[in-house]
This record gives structure tokens, C-alpha cells and sequence, in this order.
């Protein structure tokens, strides 16, 4: 049955001002990723290049990049290299304005899916509807016969969106990048999380930059036992290592038939 391996890099990356900052948190994370274990996939958090705060925001005009933009270069060489997929966020410009993005590099270092967050988050530590707008589209993709998704932090908190992904586009896997500060709503972050990936028997991973306000990555199995549990980092920067194994979901989905005992009248 399809499985796949993936690091998630849960990241001290910092809030851009400039350019040379951008650049920075690119040679940051070639660093790590040098050092890592042949992997499918390499995963980086929402807004991974420029990093999140109003004072970054203020400079989306210089910080901002297209699909095909100095990022997207940069990881395409990597993931050539690697013969591997890159996943990370950057802030998009387009003609309308911005968006919080996920590209998605293959081992050929061509753009092979690329999202936009469709719900904006405004409150706490966050003020995105000042400065982004909504994404349009809900995508999928497959790397090595595991169907993936992605949603990114505040997507997470409207079912519909996870649900469409689980039996509309029937993926096994959802990333979940995030850049997740410890305001009131961290603490829910997990519930929603395990929720999420217990309820569409899928695998979640939600991953956070790392640092004292941060961190708590968290990585769910399809299934919660005895045995069976989350892996969740501390707040320091560490790359997780998992595994999602398709034979693993069709077992817990064949003992426990939450899919085939939904009804039509709700």
C-alpha cells in the first residue's frame, strides 16, 4: 500500500522587514535541510519567508513575491537536488493583492499545486484581514499514490472545509502549516487538530514555526488508542520525521465505519 516519509521543520525563523531578512530565513532553512534524512516530502510553516507580524505586513509590497518569485528558486534547486517535494508558506502577490500561500515544489523543481488561505483570522495576535485577501480554491494533490491536502491555520476551524477535502478529494493526509502565537486560541489548537483527523480518519499534520511563543507541532494518526497517540514537539526548533502509511487508514477505516454509517438527512 502507498506510504510516504516527510519532515516537518518546525522553524526559528524571524519577522522580515527586508529582503536581506527574507533571504536569511531561506539559508536558515537550507541549513537544516541539509542535515536531513532522505525524506517524499519537506514541510515549512505558514508565512515561512517572511515571518508574521504587523511590521512584516507593513512591507508586503518589497516582501511579497509571486509563484515563480526568489522563493520559489530557491527551493526548486533544493528540491532537485533532493529529489523531493517542498512544501512552504510565503505571502503571494498578485494584480488584486496579497494572500497567504503554500507552494508546493516537486523533485523536478516545477510548481506542482499552490494554495491560498481562504479564511482570515482577526483576533488575538492576528490581523490578517487588514492586509490579505481570501483564497478561492480547495486543492489536492499526490505524491507517490498518497493523496494530500492543505489548509492553513485558521482554515482548521470550519469542519466543512476538512470534510470536503476527506470525501470530496479523498485524501489520506492534510498539512496543516501554521504560525500559531500563544494568545487565547492556542489552547483549542490541538483539540481542533486531533479532531479534525479523528473524525475523516485521516493523518493531520499542523505545523508551527518554533520559540518561546510558538511552537507545540503537532502530528495525528488516523486513530486515537491505548497504543496510538499524537506526536506533538516542544518549542524549540526540531525537524519531525513521519511516516503516513495508507494501509494503516484502511484498517482503522474498515473497524471503525464512521464514513459508511453517515447518513444522508444531515
Amino acid at each position: 500500500m502507498p506510504k510516504i516519509k516527510f519532515a516537518a521543520i518546525q522553524i526559528s525563523n524571524c519577522d522580515t522587514k527586508s529582503i536581506e531578512e527574507r533571504d536569511a530565513n531561506l539559508l536558515h532553512a537550507q541549513k537544516i535541510i541539509d542535515e536531513l534524512e532522505a525524506v517524499d516530502l519537506i514541510v515549512l510553516p505558514e508565512l515561512f519567508t517572511s515571518g508574521y507580524s504587523r511590521k512584516t505586513f507593513e512591507q508586503l509590497g518589497e516582501l511579497a513575491e509571486d509563484v515563480n518569485g526568489k522563493s520559489f528558486q530557491f527551493f526548486s534547486d533544493i528540491a532537485q537536488k533532493r529529489n523531493c517535494y517542498i512544501c512552504y508558506g510565503f505571502p503571494r502577490k498578485r494584480e488584486d493583492g496579497f494572500f497567504i500561500s503554500q507552494a508546493l515544489v516537486n523533485p523536478k523543481g516545477e510548481l506542482e499545486a499552490i494554495y491560498s488561505k481562504q479564511h482570515m483570522a482577526q483576533f488575538g495576535n492576528s490581523m490578517e484581514k487588514e492586509y490579505f485577501l481570501k483564497g478561492e480554491d480547495t486543492i489536492s494533490f499526490n505524491i507517490n499514490g498518497v493523496k494530500i491536502g492543505i489548509i492553513i491555520c485558521y482554515d482548521m476551524r470550519f469542519p466543512e472545509l476538512t470534510r470536503t477535502l476527506a470525501l470530496d478529494h479523498e485524501i489520506d493526509f492534510l498539512i496543516h502549516p501554521v504560525a500559531f502565537y500563544k494568545d487565547n486560541s492556542f489552547p483549542s489548537w490541538h483539540h481542533f487538530v486531533i479532531t479534525r483527523a479523528l473524525e475523516n480518519q485521516i493523518y493531520m499534520l499542523s505545523l508551527n514555526r518554533a520559540g518561546e511563543e510558538y511552537g507545540n507541532s503537532i502530528f495525528c494518526p488516523p486513530w486515537m488508542d491505548y497504543n496510538t497517540s499524537p506526536s506533538i514537539l516542544k518549542e524549540q526548533e526540531e525537524a519531525m520525521i513521519g511516516e503516513v502509511d495508507t494501509n494503516v487508514i484502511d484498517t482503522v477505516r474498515d473497524e471503525y465505519q464512521f464514513r459508511n454509517d453517515r447518513k444522508k438527512n444531515y
